[in-house]
């Protein structure tokens, strides 16, 4: 790798810089109806350990209306095949039913913001992958982009409160990724806009990393510290922390 060459990295919000697991749970809880409050959800429940457990297999906040239903029947049947199960719900899902739900998830999201905002920051909390890259990020800041499925208001408002800086216009939420459903089609676009040459991609979920990983000259790389499988969890933070300052560098990342 040239030292001079242009690069970029893209980084994840959900279960990358932020643990957000107790935030989705209450938000979808609360948008089902079957809770009515923060402080009224059981956060130590066999409930929310399973959901925590099968967070993994959620892209889009929709996926949150198929997976709890499951989630109570896996607590009833522990042999049930959960992963089989959601993945059909999604791939035939009604889009109207779907997108209803997501209305109202994001809507349930934005009155807890503003009418219960102490206990909402509550149950958001950053990495340690974040606390180790800050550094990095503040002094490269043109080199980094945030891509999520979450809307960039909430997006900004997490940022701000833990005063964590991007530059103007390399934040990238739900309102880009519907436009086609895709973090590639959004990483391949920034990179020919910019004329990036190389790039490394970390995210948690393992579709965006097999997607992302065949775009050309992109290293991609699996945060498994964050909602991934969980024979595959581990914390690798400290590793992939090493490959982005050897991307910085100019050095072979993988060393």
């Amino acid at each position: 790798m040239n030292e001079n060459t242009k690069r970029a990295i893209f980084l994840d919000f959900d279960g990358v810089l932020f643990d957000t697991v107790k935030e989705a749970y209450c938000v979808a809880m609360m948008a089902l109806g079957k809770t009515s409050g923060i402080i009224n959800t059981d956060m130590n429940s066999s409930h929310f350990r399973e959901f925590y457990r099968l967070r993994f297999l959620v892209g889009p906040a929709w996926n949150y209306y198929y997976l709890l239903p499951l989630v109570d029947k896996r607590i009833d049947s522990p042999s049930l095949d959960i992963a089989s199960d959601f993945r059909g719900l999604v791939r035939n899902s009604d889009p109207r039913v779907h997108n209803a739900f997501e209305e109202k998830f994001f809507n349930t999201r934005s009155a807890l913001i503003e009418t219960d905002t102490d206990n909402w920051f509550s149950l958001i909390t950053p990495y340690a992958f974040l606390n180790d890259l800050q550094t990095l990020m503040k002094d490269h800041a043109e080199k980094f982009f945030l891509i999520s499925t979450r809307d960039r208001s909430s997006v900004l408002r997490i940022l701000r409160a833990h005063h964590i800086g991007f530059l103007e216009g390399s934040i990238f939420g739900k309102e880009e990724y519907e436009l086609s459903n895709s973090k590639k089609d959004i990483v391949q676009r920034l990179i020919d806009c910019h004329q990036i040459k190389e790039s490394l991609f970390i995210d948690d979920l393992e579709e965006h990393i097999m997607a992302c990983g065949t775009i050309e000259n992109l290293y991609s790389v699996q945060a498994r510290w964050g909602y991934v499988a969980p024979e595959k969890k581990e914390d690798n933070s400290a590793r992939v922390i090493q490959y982005v300052e050897n991307f910085i560098q100019g050095k072979n990342v993988w060393h």
